[in-house]
């Protein structure tokens, strides 16, 4: 029976401009780092799941600066968009670049898998929300496919993880996701960015994993804002046949910024 080896990468920040940078840390660079580390550790993933925030400034020229960085891996392309996103640039943009490299994908089927992104993003609010059809979405392609473990792909938190700012702005009204979630036994797991540091949690009966970003890091368990001295990450995953996911969280060196005390908003 296959094991599935897939691989997130999340929260670039990156700009169109390459010597932009994000609390002392040019994104360009750093992510630039990161996908070198990524391809060396895992160059034939049977996925790759790109989370939100992968453009600061939304712009489509950054979008195609993002798929241009990609170009090594052949392997299907999934996309979670968060807050930082412009839907149209990333439809019109970043989906076709995405495509002119490997197939993309919204649901991908595997042997005894099945991996679903979903849209969060919440026009004008840096919290996520998800809107009754991408509800609707997700509980249909549970339905048809009661027989194979699945990971769901989203950009924000979708539970609380005890620093008091993050929760504020994580998934709003999450209790819909988790009815339909409950409703289903074929979920394993749920995979989010946003949170710029690695989490490992069970809410619910439910396995949560949270992603470093590939810039700067965010210091866990804060009532208010704090950066990390960690350095940018990755997580790689192995669906096994039996629904259980074996996953790392890897980091490259460097990359943390000078100051750790700024607190100024981005």
């Amino acid at each position: 029976m296959p094991v599935n080896h897939l691989l997130h990468l999340t929260d670039s920040h990156l700009f169109s401009d390459t010597s932009r940078q994000l609390k002392g840390i040019n994104t360009h660079d750093s992510f630039a780092a990161v996908v070198k580390h990524a391809f060396a550790s895992m160059p034939n993933p049977d996925a790759i799941i790109l989370g939100g925030d992968m453009a600061q400034d939304e712009a489509p020229e950054t979008y195609q600066l993002l798929a241009d960085m990609l170009r090594d891996w052949s392997a299907p392309w999934m996309v979670s968009p968060g807050n930082h996103a412009n839907i149209t640039a990333l439809e019109t943009t970043l989906i076709p670049a995405l495509e002119s490299i490997s197939c993309y994908s919204r649901c991908l089927q595997l042997e005894d898998w099945q991996l679903i992104t979903l849209n969060t993003h919440n026009t004008g609010e840096i919290s996520g929300l998800l809107v009754e059809a991408e509800l609707q979405r997700l509980d249909r392609l549970l339905s048809a496919e009661p027989h194979k473990h699945t990971l769901i792909a989203l950009h924000h938190h979708p539970a609380p993880i005890e620093s008091a700012w993050l929760d504020r702005i994580a998934l709003h009204e999450s209790q819909d996701l988790w009815q339909i979630i409950h409703h289903h036994h074929n979920v394993r797991g749920l995979l989010c960015g946003h949170i710029h540091q690695a989490l490992d949690i069970m809410h619910k009966g439910i396995r949560i994993l949270g992603t470093p970003s590939t810039c700067v890091q965010f210091k866990p368990l804060q009532h208010n804002f704090a950066l990390d001295d960690k350095s940018p990450g990755y997580r790689t995953l192995k669906l096994m046949p039996d629904g259980r996911i074996q996953t790392l969280v890897k980091r490259i060196d460097g990359f943390i910024p000078a100051d750790l005390n700024n607190d100024e908003p981005y």
